[in-house]
């Protein structure tokens, strides 16, 4: 992957498709590539993001977070659903009676001295909760009995029907009563599942970051390799001109052995550089959720190093963006909000309890089951009540005392983590911006090192091939000229690294790698 000075730096690297298959060979080596499979998996930056989002162990347990959210707000609400519920009931009472009850029932001179009823009894019923916090409830019933008192006036299996149809009604006036506190709950979850939301988005955010760090230190790692890959040749053409000298007497051979030493140094680099190339790409593969055995293509980081910034944003432009789009800072917020609707419960439930009770109907009486239910022979006989119903705690609703107490903790607490998170976010925004400067301005410096000594790399190189100069003098310039370009593609992999960090404290990574 080039550096930002890569048309001043040839020596760096080769044109970047070359690279990748020259990498790719080192890869490979000795591994023989299957007759369908690709001998290297070449990803984007892009693609390997894509993975991640859709992927990602930590995406998809988030996102499995947002679903037990989005669930509990459907519970929450179904408190509303209205429920339709029916009821029948076959009973047989049979006691004794008292001498007053029997002249009640039977008149002066008949002491029975039993008292028996037969009933069927059945009832259908709509109830719901109102948003308002009432309850409302619609019923109708139809009960079929038969006493031993009316059994000699009735033929044989005929029945009294009395039917009933009724409304009732329960408005809280004080504890529970309004919108807000009925609906609470609901709020309470919905609040939730935007938290979870947003906490879904926060981790894909971490992931993303995660990956395309690892993804620059892969694509550090190629270069690196391709740097010792080309110390190694040029260390080959020095050992080739020091046997040369010593065949004709014009170098002692303790010369030939500082080279000989100098490239196995070299080579050894070389080993440790695709060590390194290796765990990162394993690395990679973890992120990815994949491993060499099931898939072991090489993967290579297809895209370049981006450019280094050397104009890093103004300070107060990312704090801004940090506030609007940090989705952690969101969730906190709404955290807040949820902890100030469980405060308002929490005062609404030390109030009394204080509910006005109604209800409604009519009822008929006959021994025929359909003019027991007609309508119109009800309506001669209404029947309705009105009331209240006040239940006060004896000992100061100790209960709903301790939930306060709790609920202002934890909008305290809310409101403190709120504050924290503002005081991280600009830290690490005003860090990241630091980075990035600090990035540019060592790139900047390194390249020009870079330039320096690849001049005095070529000249000490032209000089030993006209026997001007020594082999000791190329060997030094080799290794400076290496190191400087290693130190010059650290310093970019930095700064495309402190890009990544300033995004991710600004909350627009995301919106970076937008579908």
């Amino acid at each position: 992957m080039a550096i930002q000075a890569s048309r001043r730096l040839p020596c760096i690297r080769p044109a970047f498709p070359l690279f990748i298959a020259f990498s790719a060979a080192l890869l490979l080596a000795g591994v023989p590539a299957g007759a369908d499979e690709p001998a290297v998996e070449a990803l984007t930056l892009r693609q390997v993001v894509q993975t991640v989002r859709a992927d990602g162990r930590s995406v998809r347990s988030k996102r499995l977070d947002r679903d037990i959210a989005s669930a509990a707000v459907d519970r929450a609400r179904g408190a509303f659903e209205p429920t339709f519920t029916v009821s029948a009931t076959r009973a047989h009472d049979r006691q004794r009676s008292t001498p007053e009850e029997d002249l009640a029932r039977y008149g002066v001179g008949n002491q029975v001295g039993l008292y028996e009823r037969d009933s069927r009894d059945y009832a259908a019923t709509i109830g719901a909760l109102l948003p308002t916090g009432a309850k409302l409830e619609a019923k109708a019933t139809l009960s079929e009995f038969l006493t031993n008192i009316s059994r000699a006036l009735r033929q044989s299996g005929t029945f009294d029907m009395r039917a009933g149809y009724g409304l009732s009604l329960t408005q809280p006036l004080a504890r529970d009563a309004g919108r807000d506190v009925a609906q609470a709950r609901v709020k309470v979850a919905e609040l939730d599942d935007a938290a979870a939301a947003q906490a879904s988005l926060d981790a894909e955010s971490g992931a993303v970051a995660e990956v395309c760090m690892v993804y620059f230190d892969l694509a550090f790692a190629q270069q690196r390799l391709a740097i010792a890959q080309e110390r190694i040749r040029n260390g080959e053409q020095v050992l080739t001109e020091a046997q040369a000298r010593v065949r004709l007497g014009r170098a002692p051979e303790a010369e030939l052995w500082e080279v000989q030493n100098a490239l196995a140094r070299y080579r050894v680099a070389y080993s440790e550089a695709e060590q390194q190339q290796l765990e990162r790409m394993n690395r990679l593969r973890t992120l990815l959720n994949t491993n060499a055995a099931a898939k072991p293509q090489p993967i290579v980081a297809a895209d370049p190093l981006p450019p280094v910034r050397t104009e890093p944003p103004a300070l107060e432009r990312s704090l801004q963006l940090a506030r609007e789009n940090r989705t952690d800072l969101r969730g906190k917020r709404l955290a807040m909000e949820r902890e100030t609707v469980q405060l308002s419960f929490a005062r609404n439930q030390l109030l009394p309890r204080v509910d006005l009770v109604a209800s409604a109907g009519f009822n008929g009486l006959d021994t025929r089951r359909l003019a027991a239910l007609d309508p119109d022979r009800v309506q001669p006989y209404p029947n309705w009540s009105i009331g209240l119903q006040v239940s006060i705690p004896m000992d100061g609703n100790q209960q709903a005392r301790a939930d306060l107490r709790t609920a202002l903790a934890r909008r305290q607490e809310a409101e403190e983590a709120i504050g924290a998170l503002e005081a991280a976010i600009a830290n690490d925004v005003e860090t990241s911006v630091g980075l990035m400067a600090s990035a540019a301005r060592r790139h900047a410096l390194t390249s020009e090192v870079v330039q320096r000594e690849l001049r005095q790399l070529a000249l000490d190189r032209r000089r030993m091939q006209e026997g001007r100069g020594s082999l000791r003098e190329v060997l030094i310039s080799q290794e400076r000229a290496s190191s400087a370009q290693m130190q010059a593609l650290d310093n970019q992999t930095q700064s495309a690294k402190a890009d990544i960090l300033l995004e991710a404290a600004q909350g627009t990574l995301l919106a970076r790698f937008r579908p």
